[in-house]
């Protein structure tokens, strides 16, 4: 199981390590262009696609009414939400959708939320044993620290400091 979280680690790494590579590729700009881009981003140009995608990805996982009552459950007991983005539907098997969510900045254990198949026999053994059956690199395992609530897995990673009061919650606003 550490090796699992070592491994989920390291891909956290390498992913926030590429994307502080890409803001290093800004910084070679010449001031002229950055001045050209901020003058065309003020007249309204349409330049920005990358945060565009970035917004409607965070306007589709919102439309879901569940994903939007979860975030509202979360600011309204005071933590600070990053962007929220759709999450990846192989991690847990028969997943539907999936939405995940930075914590009070803790942008490398993010709040991760799975709707699986309530039809699902990977459910009822989540459900029953709170060991959630996982695919990871082609092997499967069973999750622990997933919270169980309905037809939903939360995961939250063990060092984020607010898992404990946020499965609480959680716990206490959706059962």
């Amino acid at each position: 199981m550490k090796k699992l979280l070592m491994v989920l680690m390291m891909a956290f790494l390498v992913m926030a390590l590429a994307a502080c590579g890409d803001d290093k590729k800004d910084d070679g700009k010449t001031e002229g262009a950055e001045d050209k881009n901020n003058t065309e981003q003020a007249e309204g140009a349409d330049d920005a696609e990358g945060s565009e995608g970035t917004e409607e990805a965070s306007g589709d996982i919102l439309e879901d009414e569940y994903y939007n009552n979860l975030v509202n459950i979360l600011k309204d007991a005071g933590y600070d939400l990053g962007n929220v983005e759709v999450g990846d539907n192989d991690f847990f098997v028969d997943t539907k959708s999936s939405m995940k969510v930075a914590l009070n900045g803790e942008d490398m254990l993010p709040l991760q939320v799975y709707e699986i198949d309530p039809d699902s026999e990977s459910l009822k053994a989540a459900q029953e044993t709170g060991l959630a059956p996982a695919e990871f690199e082609g092997q499967k395992f069973d999750q622990e620290g997933v919270l169980v609530i309905d037809n939903h897995y939360f995961f939250l990673s063990e060092g984020h400091p607010d898992q404990a009061d946020v499965y609480k919650l959680l716990e206490e606003k959706l059962k």
